[in-house]
């Protein structure tokens, strides 16, 4: 097994007039600049590595084809991001190593090494999948070692946010977050999409504000009424001068890190917990018991989007309108329904009044707005 090697590089990040953040990379040991390209940074500031790229057929090699491929130039910025962390490990510790001399039993060895973060071990070994294909195909081994790896058992959360854990959330965030948290949960839209939205994306039709949101699975941009929760805020916001065009800006109006929203979030649910831990010990309940009632009730934020599908299911949507307004494709979102949606009576109830309200309307048209379907749209972002 290759030793694990530094990148040797220090990082420094400015935010431009424009309000986006770069990155710019010195040596660690000399402090000279070496620019803002990461990958030319890494080869200006380490020898090794730089021999290691120029090998025909190592793993460094590797990984500088497969970022020259059309597979890596149609991923998302946000993949881009995730995957470069993962090949910069993949580089550091088996950059010298011959694809020929990669062998099925070093996976156990990544496996063991990651096994405190199995989702980080499992997209190392997937993308040291990736570049053995590719390989394979420039001829440098018969076949892929680690076509078929087993990969860490990870057990799918199944967690939802109820209705009480929502208000104890926005209780103790600030009001700055109380936004994105309702966007999050009622467009059932992936952080990174949420972070982006403005306020060209919002319009009002018929007295109802619309969020147009282009679906990452088919790419139809799709115009999705506010939820009623979500209306009061999303209003208030368009009327808001401050931020910018972002519909969820940092405090000081640009646009919010991954990181650093993080951070902001985690501070509003370590004090939304300590607020629960107090009301739990004023009950009389022992250490243990609030140990595990937290355990149990722990949310994340990416289960707002489970939450999100759920609940319209219970409400009686159908799967093509839930699937239509989450992105997901409709057997995906089935599946999501099928796994987390209980089985009670008040579903079933549900289910019937939303069957006798649909067969005694007039028309039983989606909820759902397509671009086609829009008529005397304002033009001006700001018109609501």
């Amino acid at each position: 097994m290759a030793r694990p090697r530094s990148t040797g590089l220090k990082v420094a990040y400015k935010t431009l007039p424009d309000g986006t953040r770069r990155a710019y990379y010195y040596n660690r040991a000399t402090g000279q600049p070496l620019g803002s390209d990461r990958d030319a940074a890494i080869e200006r500031a380490a020898p090794v590595n730089r021999t290691a790229a120029s090998v025909h057929g190592s793993i460094a090699a590797l990984i500088v084809d497969y970022k020259k491929s059309n597979a890596w130039a149609k991923l998302a910025p946000r993949t881009v991001d995730l995957y470069t962390s993962y090949l910069d490990i993949i580089r550091d510790e088996w950059g010298d190593l011959l694809a020929k001399g990669f062998q099925y039993e070093f996976i156990a060895k990544i496996q063991d090494k990651h096994r405190a973060h199995p989702r980080k071990a499992n997209q190392i070994v997937a993308l040291l999948r990736v570049l053995l294909g590719l390989a394979v195909k420039q001829r440098l081994i018969a076949a892929n070692p680690i076509s078929r790896p087993e990969m860490i058992p990870m057990q799918a959360r199944t967690q939802m946010w109820s209705r009480d854990e929502q208000a104890e959330f926005l209780a103790a965030a600030p009001p700055r977050l109380h936004l994105a948290f309702m966007l999050l949960l009622y467009t059932t839209q992936r952080l990174s999409d949420v972070l982006a939205m403005t306020k060209g994306q919002v319009y009002e039709h018929n007295g109802r504000l619309l969020i147009e949101l282009r679906q990452q699975k088919t790419g139809e941009l799709v115009a999705v009424p506010a939820h009623r929760d979500l209306d009061p805020l999303l209003r208030a916001r368009m009327e808001d001068k401050t931020g910018g065009l972002l519909l969820v800006a940092s405090p000081k109006g640009l646009p919010w890190t991954r990181r650093n929203f993080s951070r902001a979030w985690d501070h509003a649910m370590r004090r939304m917990t300590l607020r629960r831990v107090r009301a739990l010990f004023r009950l009389g309940w022992s250490k243990d018991r609030v140990r595990a009632a937290l355990t149990e009730q722990h949310r994340q934020r990416r289960d707002l989007r489970r939450t999100g599908i759920v609940r319209m299911a219970e409400a009686g949507v159908t799967t093509p309108q839930i699937a239509s307004i989450s992105g997901h494709k409709i057997d995906r979102c089935q599946e999501i329904i099928d796994t987390y949606l209980p089985r009670r009576t008040e579903v079933a109830i549900a289910a019937m009044a939303a069957w006798e309200a649909g067969e005694n309307t007039a028309s039983s048209r989606s909820r759902v707005v397509r671009m086609s379907d829009r008529v005397g749209r304002s033009k001006s972002a700001g018109q609501v």
